[in-house]
């Protein structure tokens, strides 16, 4: 028989046995194979069942159509003709004795929902299956392979799992809720329940009892009602659904217990009552919280009546007046009855309070749930007389909660200050002078704090320079040179202090607009390099390398005083915000312009601090992490706003700072 009579059929597992070069299998050319293994292997490619043979003392593999499936992806085809071992390598401990079992001693045998772990579509899934194997025999009679006849169960077995694990979830739901179960058997009227439902009950046995043993239970002024709810929810109303509150009898002859009944009624096709299961749980407690609730709503309702303040009670997101006390009316509108505003809108009864703000914030705390509390609010309210009288208020709107803890209104509670308001204008008022005269004070003394602080820090790092100078070589250390320029400096410095005592007027000056500025013809090259060299020892002291580009003999009418101040803040700065980094320092014409800048290395500005940090006592770092009071570069600014220059600066975080001024030279 040739390979296309033996492997017949228009299925995939027929093509590719015919495909296959098997002369090269341990099995050789097809016309040499024992007529036993055709007649299997063209049985099985004919069936629908899955089926699988493993022939030979190598386990060579066939299976058909119907078992492909089982595979998922990864083994097939290549499983087809190959030995048993090599194809499952991960199955083989629990198939490899099985199979043995089999080949050598002709025992057969049968498996239901065998867990057997597979490795395919790229993972070793978990894999389920009925199956059975069998000894088949060779021409000689001889066992020549094993069939296996399989059906994989995974899904049933999985889904059995799943419904077994919902159902115990269920029990452990019940259990928890604390209700008692219950099952009525529609046809006898016999009742089974479970612990609870008998104790609440009082039954003596639970497994057997009938529903007018239930209903004896019942309190008797609900019992009617209970007994029709049942017949309805039998007869089909409401979908054969039952749902009941009602009191039960204490078996010891305490006070009797509220219970919720809840169930659900079964029916066959022809509509008839087939089952009744339901739940019983005890809301006792439930039902004296509303009894308590009831009576605190009454209380509280008293309270209000009786209360001091003005309070109203808005319903809905309309904001409807169920409830105003007499408070209310008398302190908004003195004169005019409830019935003006209840029942009504607060658009509809008070039109007045249009664009005054209040229905915006009625509106965002019915919204919200967040309360709003007013402080000496402004509004305008129409009296009896049908005049609108100018009052403040303070006031809080609260959000009112349903049980449910939904929002469904807002408790308004108000009082008037109106009197209070204008004693506090008249105290204000008098109080003006003295703030501005503080502030005034304030304003000085931060000046003088910041920007004294940078001569005499200057003076302190010479003087430090100086005395470990001598402690390390004496006198030797100073020589004329040396002394003449110390002293040099230090006149300097002294002079400077000099001149920012007299520059801390200039704060008030600039407040009042008559800050003076004196131009003169300067050399602005030489003048920013003389600041640089006199800075050169604080430069040294903090580690900054100190980079120059000074185009020469740059001139411009300046009064070199306030320049300087303003170079000697951009330095101070750079010193403070960058140590140990380099500083570059530029001079340049630009057209008719002369331009300073100073580049530091620093940790930089944000953008959204870039103006801010101009505008006086504004800083862009908090105290904590550098000194000054923000005064420098607002009276920078000034300054060279004064010579009709601009001042800027261009940052970004972690990328340093520039800060420059451009002024008209010569």
């Amino acid at each position: 028989m040739t390979a296309e009579e033996l492997f017949s059929g228009n299925g995939e597992m027929a093509a590719l046995m015919r495909a296959k070069d098997w002369t090269a299998s341990p099995l050789g050319p097809v016309e040499g194979w024992p007529i036993s293994l055709r007649t299997l292997v063209r049985t099985m490619l004919h069936s629908r069942h899955p089926m699988f043979l493993w022939w030979g003392s190598r386990l060579i593999q066939f299976y058909n159509d119907a078992y492909v499936p089982s595979f998922g992806r990864g083994k097939h085809p290549s499983a087809l003709g190959q030995p048993g071992r090599d194809c499952w390598p991960e199955i083989w401990p629990i198939i490899g004795p099985q199979i043995d079992d089999v080949m050598h001693a002709g025992k057969a045998s049968w498996n239901e929902d065998q867990l057997v772990p597979i490795y395919r579509n790229g993972t070793l899934e978990e894999v389920y299956w009925t199956y059975g194997y069998s000894p088949v025999f060779d021409d000689a009679g001889r066992i020549g392979g094993t069939l296996v006849v399989c059906t994989e169960t995974t899904t049933r077995v999985l889904g059995e799992r799943a419904l077994r694990q919902k159902e115990e979830h269920l029990r452990r739901v019940v259990e928890a809720s604390g209700a008692g179960t219950w099952e009525l058997d529609t046809t006898s009227g016999q009742m089974k329940a479970d612990a609870r439902m008998a104790a609440l009950f009082g039954l003596t046995d639970p497994s057997a009892f009938s529903l007018p043993q239930a209903l004896e239970r019942v309190h008797p002024e609900d019992r009617e009602r209970l007994h029709r709810a049942i017949d309805a929810a039998l007869a089909g109303e409401t979908y054969g659904r039952y749902l009941m509150e009602h009191r039960v009898l204490d078996a010891t002859g305490g006070a009797p217990r509220w219970v919720e009944a809840r169930g659900q009624v079964s029916f066959d096709a022809a509509g008839k009552a087939t089952r009744f299961i339901g739940t019983s749980l005890d809301i006792s407690d439930r039902k004296r919280a509303e009894e308590e609730g009831r009576r605190a709503r009454q209380e509280l309702q008293s309270f209000l009546m009786q209360a001091p303040l003005g309070i109203a009670i808005l319903s809905g997101p309309r904001h409807v007046y169920t409830f105003i006390n007499a408070p209310f009316m008398e302190m908004l509108f003195s004169g005019r009855p409830a019935t003006d505003l209840l029942n009504r809108s607060v658009r509809e009864a008070l039109p007045e309070l249009e664009g005054q703000g209040f229905h915006e914030i009625l509106d965002g705390v019915y919204q919200t749930g967040r309360s709003f509390h007013g402080a000496k609010q402004r509004a305008s309210m129409v009296q009896a007389d049908g005049l609108e009288r100018e009052l403040f208020v303070n006031f809080t709107y609260q959000a009112k909660r349903d049980p449910s803890g939904r929002i469904d209104g807002i408790l308004a509670v108000i009082y008037e200050v109106t009197d209070q308001v204008n004693a506090q204008r008249e105290i204000e008022q008098l109080a003006e002078n003295l703030r501005a005269a503080i502030v005034s004070r304030d304003t000085f003394l931060g000046v003088a704090s910041h920007e004294l602080n940078t001569p005499l820090t200057t003076l302190k790092l010479q003087t430090q320079m100086s005395k470990r100078a001598f402690a390390k070589q004496g006198l030797a250390a100073f020589t004329p040179v040396r002394i003449e320029k110390l002293l040099d400096t230090t006149l300097l410095q002294v002079e400077r202090l000099g001149r920012l005592v007299n520059d801390m007027l200039d704060v008030s000056r600039i407040s009042s607009g008559k800050l003076t500025v004196l131009p003169v013809e300067t050399n602005l090259s030489k003048l920013v390099s003389d600041v640089l060299e006199r800075f050169e020892p604080q430069f040294e002291a903090v580690g900054c390398q100190l980079v120059t580009d000074i185009e020469s003999d740059v001139v411009a009418p300046l009064d070199a005083v306030r320049i300087e101040q303003v170079l000697t803040n951009f330095i101070i700065n750079a010193i403070k915000y960058a140590p140990g980094r380099p500083v570059h320092a530029k001079v340049e014409r630009l057209g008719r312009k002369a331009k300073v800048s100073l580049r530091d290395e620093g940790p930089g500005v944000p953008q959204e601090h870039h103006d801010r940090i101009f505008v006086r006592f504004e800083r862009a770092t908090s105290s904590s992490e550098a000194s000054g009071l923000g005064l420098g570069l607002y009276i920078a600014k000034q300054l060279i706003q004064g010579h009709g220059g601009t001042i800027a600066v261009e940052s970004e975080p972690g990328r340093g700072s520039t800060f420059s001024f451009e002024l008209h030279s010569a």
